[in-house]
C-alpha cells in the first residue's frame, strides 16, 4: 500500500512534466489529476463519504501510517468541515503527533478542536491531552493551567479526575 501512495506520489508530481504544453486538452487540470489517482489507485475519492475517509484515518492510525492520515484528515476537513467527525479526526491527529514526538503539532491539533468544535464530546479528552503535551515538554505551569481548566470546566468527567491526580503529582 506504501509503494502504491509512493507511486502515485510520483507520477502525481511528475505530471505537468510529463505534458507537452502543445498537447494539454481542453481538460482541466484537478480533472486529470483525478482521472489519474483513480487509475493508479482503483477509487474515485471524489465519492468517498466522510464517513470512508475517518475509517480509512483510523486504518492508518492504526499502522502508525503518518502520511495516509494526514492525507485523509485535510481530504476530510477540506471537503466536509461540519462533519460530525471532524472533531474525533483531529483528535487523533494530536495523539499521532504525541506519538511522533512532534509536541507542538500536537498541542494545534488539541487547540483546534476546543477552538474550532467547543461543543464536542473531544473538548474534554483534548483539553486533557493538551495538558499531558505541556508535560512532557516539561512546560509545568502550561500543564496546570490546562489540568485546572479540566477539573473546573468539565466537573465530574473522568478527565477531571485523572487532572487531579495529576496536578497532585506536579505539586
Amino acid at each position: 500500500m506504501k509503494q502504491l501512495r509512493l507511486l502515485a506520489a510520483t507520477v502525481f508530481l511528475s505530471l505537468p512534466l510529463a505534458v507537452n504544453a502543445k498537447s494539454v486538452n481542453t481538460n482541466s487540470k484537478a480533472a486529470r489529476e483525478q482521472q489519474l489517482l483513480v487509475e493508479l489507485t482503483g477509487k474515485d475519492v471524489s465519492k468517498e463519504s466522510d464517513m470512508t475517509l475517518y475509517a480509512e484515518m483510523v486504518s492508518a492510525y492504526n499502522n502508525d501510517d503518518e502520511i495516509g492520515f494526514k492525507s485523509r484528515l485535510q481530504s476530510l476537513l477540506s471537503r466536509f468541515p461540519s462533519s460530525s467527525y471532524a472533531d474525533n479526526a483531529l483528535y487523533l491527529a494530536g495523539r499521532l503527533a504525541v506519538n511522533h514526538a512532534n509536541y507542538p503539532e500536537a498541542i494545534r491539533y488539541f487547540g483546534r478542536v476546543e477552538k474550532e468544535y467547543p461543543k464536542s464530546d473531544k473538548v474534554t479528552a483534548a483539553t486533557f491531552a493538551k495538558a499531558m503535551t505541556y508535560k512532557k515538554m516539561n512546560l509545568g505551569e502550561f500543564a496546570k493551567r490546562s489540568l485546572m481548566e479540566v477539573r473546573s470546566k468539565y466537573p465530574g468527567s473522568p478527565e477531571s479526575f485523572r487532572a487531579d491526580a495529576e496536578l497532585k503529582m506536579l505539586n
